[in-house]
């Protein structure tokens, strides 16, 4: 089984127990593929420590399940986000809270902890986006359960949206060694847990190191002759790191020709041999404070990549690769394939830039640049905007050497798109059609979309679409304060959400061609086709049965348009005043579920056939009429929507969607409209590919509609 066990605290050793860093997880991620299960226990630990190892396994190539086993507290709890299943087991706890710190740079002056505050609430932030996407919160929402230090056994991890399933089929395991102490609201076993870890640190010393102060012990600055006591709520900073964290934006890192001192490297390499070799087994305490001495403070680092408009999670990355802040400098401002001279102590270093990422950004840049025929071009995209589709697919194998016309470019296309390649570039013209066929399906605008109300599913088994009817009536509150209880009407309608999906094939002719527009083409085609189908899928059904008088609802087990609920007029009119006044009046009559409390429902769209279309725009534009009884009370009160689905002279009104609906429509939580896959066509040459769409309509209630047969 493919499985990696996260027990102990996340980064770092506190108090000599069990530990795992973004380090390791990286390197027993490396190589790995396949189905992985991902065992947490672990009580917290190094706030940017936990984004790096949720970034980790978010990378990971394959699904990611994560069983928590005993607790997933803290930093640990945003790690176990990164599973798409999350599996609590029997007893376990997910706990959630704010990254907290009494460790301040400097000397503890106001600007030191409005910068170190300003830090908290990068990471804080960081955190909340998180667990909002998990959970489908908002940001402020996710912030409230964090600042209100949350505790969630597997019930209510799985109902408040941070967890998928619970396991009570598990043996209960014993929570990780922690000093939960730190945590406010710990309840009574986790404190009889900490108990149990003799403290090494003090309280304050423990949340510095959780909001990313260095592990190792830092070297006491020399004071000045005044002989002031340093303030107890700042912590000593490292001589060294004051001069990184202290790194105006502004300020040059200066240019360092010579290589690393050799003496530097002998007494490294002395060290690590004392580390694997000494007699007693134990690290030396010496060497560790120097290893750690080029490190920065993770506030700083997230306080600089704040400035340079990096995200959190290239901050998080930084700082588990050990990077000091003139690193990060180096970096964020593209100085680094230079020298970089850290603190004039410790060795120099030569920081590599990673370009996969950029080159991929370009790559489908460029691609949707030219097949949108994009006048003006910004960004990476431009390097590769001369670049033939071939000559890209080649870059992304690796080869810089110019391509040969004709069989080089149809090569290294086939090389490129194979089905065993390890090339990234057909996930590149993946993502570049995809963007097109968005764009295309977006600016087709379908009518049905302005009648019904947007309801996304999770799964396709029919979806029940709960209704809900009327609020309890106020009731007069007597002397004694007793308040009443009344009861909310509720009806429900089933929705099916269906899979649809079409092949195409893009010849391999178009490829060595580059006819990137005709393949832009084919794709605003299908854009098209997609909106257009769902409006005729939503009409099929808004037109269903005897009369096109719809589908027949749950609640009334009549048709939707029918003059027993007064939603379809009694005798067939034009569109007039005076046969609008009655379907306003039909409307404004409509009763709740409970069949007392009037909803006062305002029309606000006029649906018309072709045929019909004339005279709605006549009845609605605004002429200011001679005599008042010419006068026409509905100029500017409906819009006019057409669609040539309604055939013959009947017409409809309908309240607003957002106030009423009557209709609902919706997709695969996810994926929202189309989408393209690329398949491996066997024994055919090209390229094959399917759009995909999962979408369902249906009925959810008649108060908001009205149908009059026309004249």
């Amino acid at each position: 089984m493919n499985e990696l066990l996260l027990y102990g605290t996340v980064g770092g050793s506190f108090w000599d127990e069990e530990f795992f860093t973004a380090k390791q997880v990286r390197e027993e991620l490396s190589g790995r593929t396949g189905p992985l299960t991902v065992r947490i226990n672990s009580g917290g630990g190094v706030a940017t420590e936990g984004q790096a190892i949720y970034s980790a396994l978010r990378g990971y190539d394959g699904p990611v399940t994560v069983v928590v086993e005993g607790i997933a507290a803290s930093a640990a709890s945003l790690i176990a986000m990164a599973g798409d299943d999350i599996v609590m087991s029997l007893g376990s706890i997910l706990m959630i809270h704010d990254p907290a710190t009494w460790y301040v740079d400097g000397r503890g002056t106001e600007k030191d902890h409005l910068e170190a505050a300003k830090g908290l609430g990068v990471i804080a932030t960081a955190y909340a986006g998180i667990y909002a996407k998990r959970a489908g919160l908002t940001i402020e929402e996710a912030r409230e359960i964090m600042r209100a230090e949350t505790y969630f056994d597997g019930a209510a991890a799985v109902e408040a949206g941070f967890a998928t399933a619970v396991d009570d089929d598990t043996d209960e395991a014993e929570i990780a060694a922690f000093d939960y102490g730190l945590y406010t609201k710990a309840p009574a076993n986790l404190q009889a847990a900490a108990r149990a870890v003799p403290r090494r640190r003090s309280r304050a010393s423990a949340l510095a190191m959780m909001a990313g102060a260095s592990l190792s012990k830092p070297k006491a600055k020399t004071m000045p002759q005044n002989k002031l006591k340093p303030s107890r709520i700042t912590a000593t900073v490292a001589a060294e790191e004051e001069d990184d964290i202290n790194l105006s934006e502004n300020d040059e890192p200066e240019a360092e020709d010579d290589e690393p001192d050799a003496k530097v490297k002998s007494q490294a390499k002395a060290k690590s041999k004392a580390k694997a070799e000494g007699e007693d087994g134990e690290d030396d305490p010496e060497a560790e404070e120097d290893d750690d001495a080029p490190k920065a403070s993770a506030v700083a680092i997230i306080n600089m990549c704040a400035r340079h408009g990096a995200s959190s999670g290239q901050a998080a990355d930084f700082i588990a690769r050990g990077m000091s802040t003139r690193q990060v400098y180096a970096e964020l401002n593209g100085s680094g394939e230079q020298k970089v001279k850290i603190n004039g102590k410790g060795p120099s270093t030569r920081i590599l830039r990673d370009e996969t990422e950029t080159r991929r950004t370009g790559m489908e840049g460029a691609l949707i640049a030219r097949m949108s025929r994009a006048r003006e071009v910004q960004g990476p995209a431009r390097d590769f905007m001369a670049l033939s589709v071939a000559e890209m697919a080649a870059m992304s194998m690796g080869n810089r050497q110019r391509l040969g016309r004709g069989a080089g470019e149809l090569r290294a296309i086939e090389m490129a798109f194979g089905s065993h390649s390890i090339s990234d570039f057909p996930a590149i013209f993946e993502n570049a059609m995809n963007k097109r066929l968005a764009a295309a399906y977006a600016a087709a605008q379908p009518v049905y979309q302005a009648l019904a109300e947007r309801i996304d599913f999770v799964d396709f088994r029919p979806h029940p679409i709960a209704q809900i009817g009327d609020w309890p009536s106020l009731l007069e509150v007597p002397e004694s304060g007793e308040i009443k209880y009344g009861s909310v009407s509720d009806k429900k309608e089933s929705v099916l959400l269906i899979p649809y999906a079409r092949a195409f094939r893009i010849s391999r002719q178009m490829m060595v061609n580059d006819d990137l527009q005709a393949i832009d083409r084919l794709l605003s085609t299908r854009g098209r086709a997609v909106a257009a189908f769902e409006d005729a899928t939503f009409f099929k059904m808004m037109l269903s049965g005897a009369n096109a008088d719809g589908p027949t609802l749950l609640e009334t087990t009549r048709q939707l348009f029918n003059t027993t609920d007064g939603t379809k007029a009694a005798t067939a009119a034009g569109i007039t005043p005076t046969s609008i006044a009655k379907g306003y009046e039909a409307m404004r009559n409509r009763k709740g579920l409970d069949g007392e409390t009037y909803l006062a429902i305002e029309p606000r769209i006029l649906l018309t056939g072709p045929a019909k279309e004339f005279e709605a725009l006549q009845l609605l534009a605004p002429i200011q009429a001679a005599q008042a009884s010419n006068v026409n009370p509905y100029v500017g009160k409906l819009q006019n929507i057409t669609s040539p689905y309604l055939t013959g002279n009947s017409w409809h009104m309908f309240a607003s969607p957002q106030d009423a609906p009557v209709f609902m429509y919706g997709y695969l939580q996810g994926e929202e409209g189309p989408r393209m896959r690329m398949d491996e066509p066997f024994g055919q040459q090209g390229m094959a590919f399917s759009v995909e769409l999962d979408f369902g309509v249906g009925a959810t209630d008649f108060r908001g509609g009205y149908k009059n047969a026309g004249a």
